[in-house]
């Protein structure tokens, strides 16, 4: 298709036909604003609608726009996102409200490249947000855009490549219609996320099947292409729980660390013929185990990165508590209030 033809006019109107009986019903876009969107295009990075709308509707409930966000303390704001993963995505929310406060007056700044300065704000939120917001005729190309692009035009290339990823943008926006962009950009996430599914496209319900060359060429089971994912990373770990007077002691992951921010049993990656390696996780603590304790049982945790087995011991343990360390003991029916990731529940209620 070349640029603005008419064919992009027809691609434009069928698909957004389409978007505007068969939408799916969602919080955000019910009742749209810069905050609103901003904070669902970060929480749906990575995650899938069905999950991201009770913990949206939370969020907002909570904390219901830029100020709110900005003068809460981190803690709340990880604990509101507890469960959701990808915790640098809430520690990047609370530091874009910060600026938005600061540096935009409270307002969310509409030019693309202001809110790429923002944390946690790429190439596609950014654009999301410019398209839906603020009428930018735009194009923003996530995995669900980028199949449909990829698919629409035939790119047998490689996707994940930046010159390819590129082209599949500046392709993207040549089907971008004057008006409506941001029902437009939706349209086209929506139509990636249910119709133009990888694997097993449902060509037969495509809005748009007329002007895809994928299809006409019977290759929509081969496009997109994309490099092979590399193999995560096996770990190990033991998760040790010390319970006293119905409270456990639980330590704040570090910045750099995985699930940073959040609260978790203290843990090790053991050596081998280590065994339990029960003491040298809590000596960090100021802390020794007594006996070799009981082993609750483990659990398998797939991260992006790691596949994690952690076996899980309680203990009994003495000593003080050294400075220095992010520690604290939490009752155990207050557990819903902290910063716990969902590896870190799982953990707590085979210990417990």
């Amino acid at each position: 298709m070349k640029a603005r033809t008419d064919h992009g006019h027809r691609f434009a109107g069928a698909l957004l036909r389409w978007y505007d009986r068969d939408r799916r019903d969602m919080p955000w876009r019910r009742e749209v604003s810069p905050y609103r969107t901003l904070v669902s295009e970060t929480m749906l990075q990575q995650t899938v609608v069905a999950t991201v709308i009770p913990y949206f509707d939370r969020f907002v409930a909570r904390f219901p726009d830029f100020a709110a966000l900005a003068s809460a303390s981190e803690d709340d704001v990880l604990a509101s996102w507890s469960g959701l993963g990808y915790y640098r995505r809430a520690r990047n929310l609370h530091r874009a409200a910060g600026l938005v406060m600061a540096q935009h007056g409270g307002d969310l700044p509409e030019d693309e490249a202001l809110l790429r300065a923002l944390p946690g704000v790429g190439p596609y939120t950014a654009a999301a947000v410019a398209a839906i917001c603020f009428s930018a005729r735009t194009f923003a190309l996530d995995g669900n855009a980028a199949r449909v692009v990829a698919r629409v035009f035939a790119e047998r290339q490689t996707i994940d490549k930046p010159a390819v990823r590129a082209s599949l943008r500046a392709r993207g926006l040549r089907l971008v219609p004057a008006d409506r962009p941001g029902d437009f950009a939706q349209a086209v996430m929506e139509l990636g996320a249910r119709v133009c599914v990888a694997g097993a496209p449902r060509c037969g319900d495509c809005p748009v099947a007329t002007w895809c060359a994928a299809r006409a060429a019977g290759a929509t089971a081969k496009i997109p292409v994309r490099s092979p994912r590399r193999a995560k990373r096996a770990v190990h770990l033991v998760c040790v729980a010390v319970v006293r007077a119905g409270r456990v002691l639980l330590v704040r992951r570090r910045p750099g660390e995985l699930l940073a921010g959040t609260w978790a049993l203290p843990s090790v990656e053991p050596t081998p013929g280590e065994g339990v390696a029960t003491d040298r996780a809590l000596a960090p603590l100021g802390l020794a185990a007594t006996g070799r304790g009981h082993e609750r049982g483990a659990i398998r945790h797939v991260f992006t990165h790691r596949d994690v087995t952690a076996d899980v011991v309680r203990v009994g343990a003495v000593g003080r508590l050294v400075a220095g360390v992010d520690q604290r003991w939490i009752d155990v029916a207050k557990l819903d209030s902290i910063a716990l990731s969902s590896f870190a529940r799982r953990t707590l209620k085979l210990a417990l």
